[in-house]
């Protein structure tokens, strides 16, 4: 028999129908009229059945005016949404689990979503309030060495701003800050109780004019034009005046890098939460260079303490000016001249420090992480994926109970464009519904977000009125991209396979479902693998040895207070020998730094006998001779300090130092020399094992112990087993001996824990955000499930009464879900080891990723699923067979 080769229908009688017909209603009939010609064919011929499909399109002249109605019927725009709105609330009535699912998945998603919206706004927006801030920049200087990079810092000497605004045209104005390293006591003297301060800075007068931190009281140009002055916050006026009135009124300070009585001349407002710059007071920096025995008496160029920010004209050329400054440096600081290093300026914008700020002894102490703010965006937008998948789902699957009445509507006249509208109205309420929900919950939930985090946010963002139309926006495109699928699904249906069995309908969309269904495991594994990625990170850096006895450490600030230098000495060894004498004191020792509280000096220095061209950065701490003892350091060669300070008692380092400063092995080290700073010679005589005196963020860098008399911190290794008795002896010889100096004290490994506040913080966000998102996955697959369920119920009652088991049920109903879990598995394999390992790139020590970070996400994700499914399915299988025959 020969086969009649086919072919499309001509393309006039195509024309002429559409011609007739329109675009809309062409594409109700074309099916019909194709259908006709496609019979034809194979009856007459090609030739015949063209002939025959041309006359019928001539013919169809008669329905001309059905394109008129069809026009007049989509016009009555008012009328036909108002109908649509009230069919959509009746579908939401009638089908309330699903509609609860649907509305309750994208609010949580979208709340969510705004909250990690409102922390992002929040992180983005520091130091956005100064009004001259697109042209502020903070000076970094990159080091290198015979062409090696040696790193980045911010720190500069004070001698840089004075100098580039003196020989740099572009620069309008200079503010150079320097932290009050170790912080000071202040005392207000009418009341006489001091309190050890930390967040002090030394600043220039033009601080306050180039930072718009307002005062409450006091004039930005005078405030801190004397050296005397100080400017304080309102939280710290109330702290040491009440409510009387600062202004005038007298504070003194003890210790740190300038002492005496200063005049409260300017009270601040309470500081913004988004600026990189956190203090309680201001002091003048010209005390400090004029008086400070490090600064009066240099060029200042030698001490590199001083963080430098500059004003720059608007039209200044960055590289231009970042060229200028080389030079001045190059001119004014004869030392790098002479050197082999090298030093590159660069600028780096205000409003980057908070978020893009990864240099070494950064003095911002809330700085945030790019890299964060960056995963955080990415799971915002993945939950609100998911929400929107869910609904996706859910209106594809439910298509079989929404077919005959499209087939009903397509019967009686209805126009695919009308149904797709109808639809698209359902998809709109649902999704407007829930963002306006999502608002509530986002504003619940921001009291938890403020705890994770420890910083209080306000829901800023909805007095934006940029948001509001952003949020808009993303709403009517969500409500787009959630409905269109399903709408133009439904819509498509024949009437007459509507209105038929159900089994064809049933299966439409089925291939996006389970595509989808995977995409929501895929993330569902990938957020529980970054959970227990985080969390094993952290637990294995507070797990690890640190090489140092910490655990029966109590630190305490040492005196500040009416010090006096001829009998500093003395009194401070009566207290160490009166604290010693308690039988819950095993060690006491005095130092000028503690692990996790940086070091007392970094200098370059350089192995006796080679040139200054071969220093390197070394860390130095002030100890006094038991310090080493009370902390537990393993010795590898040599010996520790003796009591007595003499040249013997020289340095003793870590084995970093060794590699570093080419000095061999721990024994041939012993005795060798080491230049330090340029001009002191000192004799290494002892090498003791590697410890962690930072996070293990950081790897091993060289440290050097020197002997001393600083007593910043005073540290005691105690017995653990009655603390309240040990504290109030420590503080009761403590007031003895150092009247009117505040008692203050820490447990040092909580301190050092510290250090991991913010890995911690991230690690509670990214997991309370996962669990939302997983919850709003597994609530759209829960609903899948029930659909399932309900759709299958006469076959599971015909297996039943065939005598299948329960459990072979629940298999039959659950093993789809199981085998796109095992497809999501496969997948995230490579997404896991890639994400993990550029995570962990960050981290010096990290742990090693083993096979329970592929295997045990999709296990616990199994479960879930299981429980997940196992309830509507377990339901389901054993209902009664005899009313499951009856369904239709």
């Amino acid at each position: 028999m020969t086969k009649i080769k086919t072919s499309n229908p001509p393309l006039l009688g195509t024309y002429l129908l559409k011609r007739i017909y329109g675009d809309e209603l062409y594409e109700e009939i074309s099916g019909d009229f194709i259908e006709v010609f496609r019979e034809r064919q194979k009856k007459y011929g090609n030739f015949s059945a063209s002939l025959r499909y041309i006359l019928d399109a001539l013919l169809s002249i008669r329905n001309i005016d059905l394109k008129s109605q069809n026009s007049t019927r989509t016009n009555n725009n008012t009328a036909m949404i108002t109908n649509y709105i009230k069919m959509a609330l009746r579908v939401l009535q009638k089908h309330p689990t699903n509609s609860l699912i649907n509305i309750l998945g994208l609010a949580v998603g979208m709340g969510i979503c705004l909250m990690i919206y409102q922390y992002i706004y929040f992180e983005s927006s520091f130091d956005n309030f100064h009004s001259d801030v697109e042209n502020t920049y903070r000076i970094t200087k990159n080091y290198s060495r015979n062409g090696e990079d040696e790193g980045t810092g911010v720190y500069s000497s004070y001698g840089l701003g004075i100098s580039v605004k003196q020989d740099v045209p572009e620069v309008k104005e200079y503010v150079r800050i320097h932290p009050q390293y170790g912080g000071a006591v202040l005392t207000n003297p009418e009341h006489n109780q001091p309190y050890k301060e930390d967040d002090m800075l030394f600043v220039d007068p033009a601080f306050l004019r180039v930072f718009d931190f307002r005062l409450v009281s006091g004039s930005t140009e005078s405030a801190l034009g004397s050296n005397q002055n100080i400017v304080i916050t309102e939280q710290m006026a109330i702290k040491y005046f009440g409510d009387n009135d600062p202004m005038g009124k007298t504070l003194r300070v003890d210790g740190g890098w300038a002492a005496g009585n200063f005049t409260v001349t300017g009270v601040l407002e309470r500081l913004p939460g988004n600026s990189h710059l956190q203090f309680d007071f201001l002091m003048p920096i010209n005390i400090l260079l004029q008086e400070h025995s490090q600064y009066k008496d240099t060029d200042g160029w030698g001490w590199n303490n001083f963080v430098t920010y500059v004003t720059l004209d608007k039209s200044a050329d960055l590289g231009i000016v970042a060229s200028k400054f080389d030079t001045v440096i190059y001119t004014y600081d004869v030392d790098l001249a002479e050197s082999s290093t090298t030093v590159n300026i660069a600028f780096q914008p205000v409003t980057d420090i908070h978020l893009k700020s990864d240099f070494s002894g950064d003095p911002s102490t809330n700085n945030g992480s790019i890299r964060d703010v960056r995963i955080f965006s990415i799971i915002a937008i993945i939950i609100l994926i998911i929400a929107w998948v869910n609904y996706i789902n859910l209106s594809t699957a439910r298509a079989m109970y929404r077919a005959k009445e499209v087939g009903v509507r397509k019967s009686i006249g209805a126009f695919r464009g009308q149904l797709v509208s109808q639809f698209m109205v359902e998809s709109c309420l649902v999704n407007f519904l829930a963002a306006g929900l999502a608002v509530g919950i986002a504003y619940l939930l921001m009291p938890i977000l403020n705890d994770i985090i420890g910083k209080q946010l306000e829901m800023s963002l909805l007095k934006d009125v940029t948001f509001w139309a952003v949020f808009l926006a993303v709403t009517i495109t969500g409500s787009l991209l959630s409905g269109l699928y399903p709408a133009f699904i439904l819509s498509a249906f024949k009437p007459a396979s509507m209105l038929g069995s159900v089994k064809k309908v049933a299966k439409g969309g089925i291939n996006l479902r389970r595509g989808l269904i995977v995409f929501q495991f895929l993330t569902s594994i990938l957020l529980i693998s970054g959970t227990y990625l985080v969390y094993n990170q952290i637990s294995y850096m507070k797990s690890q040895e640190l090489g140092i006895d910490m655990e029966k450490i109590l630190v305490l600030n040492g005196p500040e207070v009416n010090v006096n230098r001829e009998t500093a000495a003395e009194k401070m060894k009566t207290f160490k020998n009166e604290v010693a004498a308690h039988h819950s004191i095993l060690t006491v020792t005095g130092s000028g730094a503690i692990p996790g509280k940086g070091y007392n000096w970094r200098t370059g220095m350089w192995k006796f006998g080679q040139s200054e061209d071969d220093s390197q950065s070394g860390n130095i701490v002030f100890t006094d001779h038991n310090f080493i003892n009370t902390y537990d350091f393993e010795f590898l060669a040599g010996r520790s300090f003796t009591e007595m300070a003499s040249e013997e008692n020289g340095f003793v380092i870590n084995e970093k130092s060794l590699s570093v400063f080419g000095l061999g092995t721990p024994e041939e080290a012993i005795q060798q020399k080491l230049v330090v700073g340029g001009w002191d010679t000192v004799r290494v005589i002892g090498v003791i094992k590697d410890f962690h005196w930072n996070s293990l963020k950081d790897e091993h860098s060289p440290y050097l112990f020197s002997h001393s008399t600083s007593t910043d911190f005073l540290s005691f290794k105690v017995d653990l087993s009655n603390i309240p008795e040990t504290i109030a002896h420590i503080e009761n010889t403590y007031n003895e001996v150092f009247p009117n100096n505040p008692f203050n004290y820490f447990f040092l490994d909580d301190e050092f824990n510290n250090q991991y506040q913010a890995d911690l913080q991230f690690g509670n966000l990214f997991t309370s955000f996962s669990i939302l998102a997983i919850f709003i996955s597994y609530l759209g697959l829960f609903g899948l499930v029930a659909f399932a369920a309900n759709s299958r119920i006469k076959e599971i009652g015909i297996r039943k009464a065939l005598g299948a088991e329960v459990s072979n049920l629940m298999f039959l109903l659950s093993k789809e879900y199981l085998i796109l879990l095992l497809i999501a598995n496969v997948l995230a394999i490579p997404v896991i080891a890639f994400w993990s390992r550029s995570w962990l790139d960050d981290y010096a020590y990290k742990i090693n990723l083993g096979i329970e970070f592929f295997v045990l996400p999709g296990l616990i994700l199994v479960v879930i699923s299981l429980i997940t499914v196992s309830y509507k399915t377990y339901v389901a299988a054993k209902s009664n067979p005899v009313i499951a025959l009856k369904v239709e």
